[in-house]
């Protein structure tokens, strides 16, 4: 009871707090009432997952060996079922903790694979709100918009908005992003479950002998990447500056902002179609091959993070559209700029400088820039979170850690819960990030026929161009990762690595 009580007063603090700011129609009220009403569902919804997931763990693999198969086997199904019920909650909650169960899913090779399997269903679409719903928002933020209809039905809905076609008074075709009308006092309340499920998890850890396993600093991270992404402005403002970086590249797109029909829960933004990057008959019936696809991708998202810094965090499906440029070839649209990182200049060359060590197998160096990041000890897990190999692995770049080095690691207890935990935590956010979208990029990749090798090595070349500015250098660097790749691939003894 005293939980309840107190989230209650949370949300009555939030409601207040909220209403200071905006004037409200009477159907607003009562979907900020409805939205407090919920967060208290989603709160108890969100106990009992977290009760029943950890008695599973804790009873479940009571007593069996983690060296065995039956140890591996169990955890599995456990983690299976986990993942369904935070599906369900997902799903039920909708706000951020449908944001939450997109995030899991999205850990490729970092969480286990029956959550990214699970909860992948959550990448593409959420289901919409009625249009009458919906255009509370409208009537509250824009009374005076300039919106002649209006499609009833929604094209895109997502975890915190949903997208519907409209068009203009002038004629134009536009998309308008409306933010859920719940969504601001529901969210408030929502954070202060979620921030109550990790501490206890916190607790339980604790009380297990993982010490040095803060969860509250993801929980932390978690939430302020939230709350950016709920502000609209916020939004516009990234999207401005990735058009203005690739504004002289004609291989990317990003729709234009009408700036009167914007405010910080409705975006009105250029119409446009493509094809998902994950629609691979699509692609094909529009006369894409999915090698030019892939490399549109992989150089798009090689440009945010080793030239500019600037990082769209969020590369799911629907925010990735292919189309046909004013050129003939092909162009990425990129929409739903909510989730950025943005590096400082120095943060983004030490970035380079940790890719290059890795890449040559450069450990001392590896150490070196980990320490300069903070990561300590933690150095020798950076090759398995971004190049897939152990500190030990005397494999070709672009060889994926196979089941047997994996199995290895956890039984000699390298590859723990706690260390990866540890490691996360301790990751700059920039680059926890950065490794959150390299893998959904690696995850496209692979399903347009790409491999490993390939992404790793144009990210290489990247890297290099930011290191480098002089042209001499460059090639000669080139050449000498090049040399040593074809000789680590074909002659390993002569490097030693036989």
């Amino acid at each position: 009871m005293k939980v309840f009580s107190k989230l209650a007063l949370t949300g009555a603090s939030a409601y207040s707090g909220y209403v200071g700011f905006r004037m409200y129609t009477d159907r607003q009220y009562r979907e900020d009432i409805k939205g407090l009403y919920t967060s208290t569902i989603n709160g108890v919804g969100a106990a009992r997952v977290v009760t029943f997931s950890v008695l599973d763990y804790m009873y479940n693999l009571k007593g069996l060996d983690p060296a065995t198969d039956e140890y591996h086997e169990q955890r599995s199904i456990i983690h299976r079922r986990v993942a369904n019920r935070i599906l369900k909650l997902s799903v039920a909650s909708r706000g951020i903790y449908f944001k939450a169960g997109q995030y899991l899913g999205n850990l490729d090779r970092i969480m286990p694979r029956e959550f990214t399997e699970v909860l992948s269903v959550l990448q593409d679409s959420a289901p919409p709100l009625p249009f009458d719903q919906i255009k509370v928002v409208l009537e509250n933020d824009l009374p005076d918009h300039e919106f002649q209809h209006i499609d009833r039905e929604a094209i895109a809905a997502a975890s915190l908005a949903q997208v519907h076609k409209a068009t203009l008074k002038t004629g134009e075709t536009v998309a308008v992003k409306f933010q859920y009308p719940f969504l601001a006092t529901q969210s408030k309340a929502d954070y202060k479950v979620l921030r109550l499920c990790t501490k206890v998890c916190n607790r339980l850890l604790k009380y297990y002998d993982y010490q040095d396993i803060d969860l509250m600093k993801l929980w932390k991270t978690f939430r302020d990447m939230i709350a950016s992404e709920i502000d609209f402005m916020y939004e516009k403002r990234n999207a401005e500056k990735t058009r203005q970086l690739f504004k002289d590249n004609p291989d990317v797109k990003v729709p234009k902002f009408y700036s009167k029909m914007c405010c910080s829960r409705i975006l009105t933004m250029e119409f446009v179609n493509g094809v998902k990057i994950n629609d691979i008959e699509g692609l094909e019936e529009n006369g894409f091959t999915r090698e030019e696809t892939r490399k549109l991708l992989m150089n798009t998202f090689a440009h945010m993070i080793f030239h500019y810094g600037h990082v769209h965090c969020d590369p799911h499906p629907g925010n990735l559209l292919i189309t046909r440029g004013l050129s003939g070839k092909a162009q990425l649209i990129l929409l739903d700029h909510g989730f950025y990182r943005t590096m400082p200049v120095d943060f983004k060359l030490k970035f380079c400088e940790l890719w290059k060590a890795l890449v040559e197998l450069n450990y001392d160096k590896v150490k070196e820039v980990a320490t300069e990041f903070g990561l300590g000890n933690f150095y020798k897990y950076l090759p398995l979170i971004l190049t897939y190999r152990t500190v030990n692995s005397k494999k070709p770049l672009g060889t994926m850690i196979s089941e047997e080095e994996k199995r290895e690691l956890h039984v000699s207890n390298d590859l723990s819960f706690d260390k990866i935990s540890r490691l996360m935590q301790s990751l700059p956010p920039d680059i926890m990030f950065i490794v959150r979208t390299s893998n959904l990029v690696a995850i496209h990749n692979r399903n347009l026929g790409g491999c490993t090798k390939d992404r790793l090595v144009l990210y290489t070349d990247y890297a290099f161009e930011s290191l480098y500015t002089s042209k001499l250098q460059y090639y000669f660097q080139k050449f000498l990762f090049w040399m040593r790749l074809f000789l680590h691939t074909y002659f390993p003894q002569l490097l030693g690595l036989s």
